[in-house]
């Protein structure tokens, strides 16, 4: 073989040997990073070149000068490589990013819109039963047929709060969701505005044979829109009242904790499931044993984490017998004593 198709042929299989070791290696790190193998592309193919001129140099017996002259243009080659290299990295990470947020912004649009259209689906389903109800006892009235009309118009009257309850509650859903404000922030004392719901919701508690409990240690400020902060209260509470069975207690408890504001609400509602209890939150949510009443639209505790959440704070529900309790966190506010003291 001449002398020089030999040297072709020593580069070629030893620049393939340490180029098959490279891209193996690559293929590795490829399996848990993409953007990382870009990076090592351009590397590997810099040793392997490196290689089979090194062997061949030494081959044919170059000069040192020569061989000196080879090692330095393959050093200048090498920063390059890795300059390439890095900024490819950097593309294609950032290429990569881009497509896990439109993948993200994807998977968040098509939740939303199967959550809306449950919603819809559930409050059609849900207010259709109370107008069916309302004109089957509203025909009785007219045909003077029904046995106690007092009673068919307390009935109707409830099943008219009823829906003006589900129409609230998917009015609510619809202004989270379009970001509008519904009303100016300022320093509430929290015990106080829990103290209000309690009572309102005492007669309801009462006419269904369930104890409700407070216990306040006020004052305790917090920052946050009057009516929004009520909502979220009224919505726990009202919803643990209507899953608690008579006989039963629920117990509110608002007291400072930290730098965090704490209401508990415990209820008697005989608990959840595991997988109900990561379900919880979402919209339309009824469980499938414990708080299935169907008093509403579903998303009293879908609006609640929305408004303490906007709040700065947090909510959660765990099981703790015998039923469940619901811990909303809000921060504390930082001018509440100045603030509570001048009302």
């Amino acid at each position: 073989m001449r002398p020089e198709l030999e040297a072709v042929a020593l580069a070629a299989g030893t620049a393939g040997a340490v180029g098959l070791a490279g891209a193996g290696l690559t293929l590795l790190v490829a399996r848990r990073s993409p953007a990382a193998a870009t990076l090592l592309g351009p590397v590997v193919g810099v040793p392997s070149i490196a290689a089979g001129v090194v062997v061949t140099t030494r081959a044919m017996f170059l000069s040192e000068h020569d061989s000196a002259l080879i090692s330095l243009v393959l050093l200048a080659a090498a920063p390059v490589a890795l300059l390439i290299g890095v900024l490819l990295f950097r593309g294609v990470r950032r290429l990569d990013r881009q497509a896990q947020a439109r993948l993200a912004d994807e998977q968040r649009e098509v939740a939303l819109a199967r959550s809306q259209q449950d919603m819809i689906t559930w409050a059609s389903h849900d207010l259709r039963t109370p107008l069916s109800a309302i004109r089957v006892m509203s025909e009785a009235l007219e045909d003077d047929v029904a046995p106690d009309p007092d009673d068919y118009h307390r009935r109707i009257r409830a099943e008219a709060d009823r829906m003006t309850l589900m129409v609230e509650d998917l009015l609510e859903m619809s202004r989270i969701r379009s970001g509008m404000s519904s009303g100016h922030v300022e320093t509430v004392d929290l015990a106080e505005l829990v103290r209000g719901v309690v009572g309102g919701q005492q007669p309801v508690a009462s006419g269904q044979g369930v104890r409700l409990d407070l216990a306040a240690a006020g004052p305790v400020g917090v920052d946050g829109v009057p009516g929004q902060l009520e909502r979220v209260v009224a919505n726990v509470v009202s919803n643990a009242v209507r899953e608690t069975a008579s006989g039963y207690a629920v117990a509110v408890t608002v007291r400072a904790e930290g730098r965090d504001a704490v209401v508990e609400v415990d209820d008697a509602c005989g608990g959840l499931e595991q997988d109900d209890l990561a379900r919880v939150f979402e919209p339309g949510w009824r469980g499938s044993l414990a708080r299935s009443s169907g008093a509403g639209a579903g998303v009293g505790l879908t609006i609640a984490r929305a408004l303490v959440e906007d709040a700065g704070g947090s909510i959660e529900l765990v099981n703790r017998p015998p039923g469940c309790r619901v811990t909303v966190r809000l921060p504390l506010s930082p001018a509440a004593g100045d603030a509570l003291a001048t009302r």
